[in-house]
């Protein structure tokens, strides 16, 4: 916070400096005008300075400096907005603080870090984070408020209609259930998440489910999974119209493309609420919403079961995705296993340098003889 303030003042500084800057600058030209060049003749000199007596001194009237004093109430106004916008969330993330953490302390058994469940990250944006809880290793919350702080985010938030929301990201255990991916998103995002996601694009397909509001677009990866999902109370979800859940993505597939055969597989349920007023109505839906996401956790891991030729199907997209990655996995391995090899002999001939010619001569008998004894297990192999 304190740096931030440096930062505003420094800028407000600044700002006074150019515009004082600025006016120094018209104030010389002013006074220059009404001082002709010395290299007038001489004979003009006593009309120079009838005109430098009767000149009039530059008026200093504010109308003269309407884009300095512009900059300055700018730049006043923006630290004010900065401030008052930061307040504005910081009350707003204090009224939804309760329900979320009612909510987590619910089901995890460490909320926050003891003392905070929400972390300031920026004047918009706050953090939780939970653990302690059956078939899950952690949780982790990102609360994400309009910029009130920031005009220019703020308009953009406005123009796009973007709401405030909370999206909840669990990470499961990696028995926590069968691999597989499956996603509910709005019906204008749906092109966007198909293409962008690497696990929905990779492995999910679309799906069509009539007993689905339009307004969700469904991709999935196994229909004997999504039919059990859809059993836990998330289709009525997905059809009430008033409904706070904006997306929601079980997946235990990384959701950008991995760049290198070292990449983590980790299950994971992702979810997006949309956060109304923080009315009591509206602190309510949030809390129940929230209860049902949790429960989700319990019923992926316990109460779907895939038939076997569905977890196979599932085992062998991934083996097909995953192939050229194996093959890279597997590519380095040799090399590292080669450069081994290649230190050791190294290292051995330096050794046999330091040798005296007896010690050499029978290095050089039993290498001879390790060779040969290579050379016959070839040409028995190439036999069998």
């Amino acid at each position: 916070m304190r740096r931030v303030i440096r930062i505003t003042l420094f800028t407000l500084a600044s700002v006074v400096f150019l515009a004082a800057t600025i006016a120094a600058e018209e104030l010389e030209n002013a006074v220059g005008e009404n001082h002709p060049s010395q290299a007038q003749p001489a004979a003009d000199s006593e009309k120079r300075n009838a005109v430098e007596v009767n000149a009039a001194a530059p008026e200093l009237s504010l109308s003269n400096y309407k884009l300095e004093l512009l900059l300055v109430a700018l730049a006043v106004g923006m630290v004010v907005n900065y401030f008052r916008g930061s307040q504005q969330n910081a009350d707003i993330a204090r009224a939804w603080e309760a329900p979320i953490s009612q909510a987590l302390h619910a089901n995890f058994s460490l909320v926050g870090d003891g003392s905070q469940v929400l972390e300031r990250d920026s004047a918009a944006d706050m953090l939780v984070y939970a653990s302690g809880r059956r078939h899950c290793r952690f949780a982790q919350g990102h609360l994400m408020l309009r910029a009130r702080q920031d005009p220019v985010a703020l308009l953009n938030d406005l123009v796009a209609n973007t709401h405030e929301r909370l999206e909840i990201e669990v990470t499961m255990n990696e028995d926590a259930f069968s691999g597989f991916v499956f996603a509910a998103v709005p019906r204008r995002r749906a092109k966007a998440v198909g293409r962008d996601r690497y696990d929905v694009s990779t492995f999910a397909k679309l799906a069509t489910k009539d007993n689905i509001s339009s307004r969700f677009v469904v991709f999935s990866e196994s229909a004997d999974a999504t039919a059990q999902l859809l059993d836990s109370g998330l289709e009525e979800l997905l059809n009430d119209g008033d409904s706070l859940l904006e997306e929601i993505y079980i997946t235990d597939c990384p959701s950008e493309k991995p760049e290198t055969h070292e990449f983590k597989r980790d299950k994971k349920l992702l979810a997006t609420i949309r956060l109304p007023a923080p009315t009591s109505d509206g602190i309510k839906r949030v809390r129940e919403t929230l209860d049902f996401v949790f429960y989700l956790v319990d019923y992926i891991a316990e109460a779907i079961t895939l038939r076997p030729e569905s977890v196979r199907k599932l085992a062998r997209a991934r083996e097909e995705a995953f192939k050229e990655y194996a093959r890279l996995a597997e590519q380095e391995k040799q090399e590292a296993l080669a450069k081994i090899v290649a230190d050791r002999r190294r290292a051995e001939l330096d050794e046999v340098d330091k040798m005296s010619p007896d010690q050499r001569r029978k290095w050089e008998e039993k290498e001879r003889k390790r060779k040969l004894k290579k050379e016959q297990s070839k040409r028995t192999r190439r036999v069998k």
